[in-house]
């Protein structure tokens, strides 16, 4: 379970920024219940004007789960991946940090790091098991001797850290040598965070998922569920083969040549090229009522509405967080669904009957008709966000809880209105100014 995020210094994010999933009135290091998932929002929405900054925070997290999970592969790189703030004079030239506080059995972690594009500048691992801090590792440069150890953490680790480089995360390095403690960690982090960007490349990567996933009978039939759901007018789905033509075949031949390069093997060429084959050769059939429902009309993906193919990338991913109780993080969900679709997937994660292991919904919008009760219950005001530049074109994010709210305010209005701050602010007159024309003698 996700508890918080924290950032500094990645691309409109200059100074520190803190997404909070805590509930406002939980203090202290653990909850008295024991239990993290009554004190911890299921749901958090970030408003805000077009270039705010809402997708550079979950940029931000989806680059630090990248780095988590990859950079023990980044030793032959000239650079670290380092996108710092670039509209002052200071801080390109400063490290990045990125931190995550989140729970594995309900035990609390603080894992984080810095880096600049020389490679890691520190890292750190904390764990809380009685309500206390543990050091379990810290890292205060890029060499193994900078590296000290908790005596609690047990395995190889000094030997582990032999085998990193200034561009390898010791976490990332621990995991590729079978650390036990560590690779759990490293599996909570890189599994149970994912990111759906707003955009057509990653949409059709999550379609592809899609269809390895309904090559399982339970997972096929919660797709026909969610379909039926959104009364899209499609009754089932069906994954067929096809045979893949020369001219496909040629192109993705060539494709696989460019994307690998010339320097590659046979081995590595041939393992893509039938990965891409085989997602060719799989088809998605949507099965269609008609005038006559003894005869449904099949569709494949390319003939069905964006608005289906959204709500099927989205909606079934949504589903595995919320049976393996993970995170997702969903960028501009407003413009990829229905309000009344998008409502219905908040009102999915907020259900304690339908998301009994506490999955989490992180999204970012525009569609303030989603602060109020379009579907299910709606936002509360813990779970609102806000996203907005300041005069130096730095974002900062701040809660909707940082403000007076009483149970009769009509928030989306109020918003709407300015009396939160987070919507644009229109020139007017600068327009007006530069459209006005003389009038002709």
């Amino acid at each position: 379970m996700l508890l918080r995020f924290r950032v500094t210094n990645h691309k409109s994010i200059r100074d520190t920024a803190e997404l909070v999933l805590t509930k406002s009135g939980f203090e202290g290091v653990r909850p008295r219940s024991g239990s993290w998932a009554s004190v911890t929002n299921r749901v958090v929405g970030v408003f805000g004007p077009n270039a705010s900054g809402k997708t550079t925070l979950l940029d931000a997290m989806h680059f630090a789960v990248t780095a988590i999970s990859d950079s023990a592969k980044w030793s032959d790189r000239d650079l670290f991946p380092h996108a710092p703030f670039l509209l002052d004079d200071e801080s390109g030239a400063e490290t990045s940090a990125y931190e995550f506080d989140f729970t594995i059995e309900q035990t609390r972690h603080v894992y984080g790091f810095e880096s600049s594009a020389a490679g890691i500048a520190s890292e750190w691992l904390y764990s809380f098991p009685a309500g206390r801090r543990r050091a379990l590792f810290e890292r205060n440069g890029p060499g193994p001797d900078q590296m000290t150890f908790s005596r609690s953490l047990k395995g190889e680790n000094m030997r582990i850290a032999r085998l990193m480089g200034a561009h390898n995360l010791y976490l990332s390095t621990a995991r590729m040598a079978n650390h036990d403690y560590l690779g759990e960690v490293h599996r909570h982090l890189t599994r149970n965070v994912h990111y759906a960007a707003f955009s057509e490349y990653y949409q059709q990567s999550r379609i592809r998922s899609v269809k390895r996933w309904i090559e399982n009978a339970e997972a096929l039939q919660q797709a026909q569920a969610l379909l039926r759901f959104a009364d899209l007018g499609i009754d089932r789905l069906s994954l067929e083969e096809v045979d893949v033509d020369e001219q496909t075949q040629s192109i993705l031949r060539r494709a696989t040549k460019i994307t690998l390069g010339e320097n590659n093997d046979k081995e590595r060429e041939e393992k893509l090229l039938s990965t891409l084959l085989e997602e060719q050769r799989k088809v998605i059939n949507f099965w269609h009522r008609g005038a006559s429902p003894e005869t449904p009309h099949s569709l494949e993906l390319s003939d069905e509405s964006s608005g289906t193919v959204a709500w099927l990338s989205l909606a079934l991913p949504a589903l595995r967080e919320i049976r393996h109780g993970g995170t997702l993080l969903v960028d501009e969900l407003d413009s990829s669904l229905h309000p009344r679709l998008a409502g219905a997937l908040i009102a999915i994660f907020k259900s304690e009957e339908l998301n009994p292991l506490g999955a989490q919904l992180v999204f970012t919008s525009h569609d303030t008709s989603l602060m109020g009760h379009l579907a299910g219950d709606g936002l509360d005001r813990e779970e609102m966000w806000f996203a907005e530049k300041s005069p130096e074109g730095a974002t900062e994010i701040f809660p909707l809880t940082d403000f007076p709210v009483k149970k009769d305010h009509n928030v989306e209005r109020r918003y709407l209105g300015g009396r939160y701050g987070a919507v644009p602010s229109l020139a007017w007159e600068e327009l007006l100014a530069s459209l006005r024309t003389e009038t002709p003698a």
